[in-house]
């Protein structure tokens, strides 16, 4: 295979669907990385903080290849990988890690040491982010695949409700992690600020966390009667 096309930042207020270099096993500085995988992507989702960069807010350069809610099919393996194999079904975080730096292992993945030279923490198709290119892509490379994917154990399963599981990249766990970090739990009343998909997640995760009361709150009324 080499073709490939992605959603690529052209400018402010401007993307377009251009061809683009189809994936290999190497970092984005060029070195040779055994232990990622190439997926054909399934499923993936536009974030709001992909609306920064295309909006103009940032210094995000023209030619970024824009997504990082990853949902596919491993298609090649690097020759390290132990876990997975060809045709599994996997869901990729939206954030870049090792898992064996001392941010990671002490689960603070989202400032990874080892993945991005400018600064800890890395993501696909995100400015600043180590250069990872996106997801929102019809193949794309997944570094540390062992520690990233989440593989799925049944893929009729998994491609039956591919367009939910497709949350679990980056929605579902957001909202989640909101609420777990909020020290929600029985008997708490809740305020979330939001009701667009992450509002929701964070919502669900309340009541399942125990809440006694959850409270939703948003400007927009069409988002308050989907809550």
């Amino acid at each position: 295979m080499t073709g490939n096309r992605g959603v690529v930042y052209v400018g402010p207020g401007k993307v377009e669907v251009q061809s683009i270099p189809f994936p290999e096993l190497v970092s984005p500085q060029g070195r040779k990385l055994g232990h990622g995988v190439i997926l054909k992507v399934l499923s993936t989702n536009i974030c709001g903080s992909d609306q920064h960069m295309v909006r103009g807010r940032t210094t995000a350069p023209s030619g970024l290849v824009l997504g990082h809610e990853i949902t596919g099919e491993v298609i090649e393996l690097g020759s390290d990988v132990e876990t997975l194999k060809k045709g599994d079904i996997v869901s990729v975080p939206f954030n870049v890690a090792c898992g064996r730096c001392r941010c990671c292992k002490e689960q603070h993945t989202g400032v990874c040491l080892s993945v991005n030279p400018s600064r800890a923490g890395g993501a696909y198709g995100y400015v600043d982010m180590g250069g990872w290119v996106g997801g929102q892509a019809e193949y794309v490379m997944v570094p540390y695949a062992d520690f990233n994917l989440l593989k799925f154990p049944d893929r009729d399963q998994a491609m039956a409700k591919i367009r939910d599981l497709t949350c679990l990249s980056d929605i579902l766990p957001t909202g989640y992690h909101g609420a777990v970090s909020a020290g929600v739990g029985p008997g708490s009343t809740v305020y979330v600020a939001g009701a667009g998909p992450v509002g929701l997640a964070a919502a669900a995760s309340a009541r399942l966390l125990g809440a006694a009361v959850v409270i939703v709150g948003d400007v927009n009324p069409a988002r308050l009667v989907h809550a």
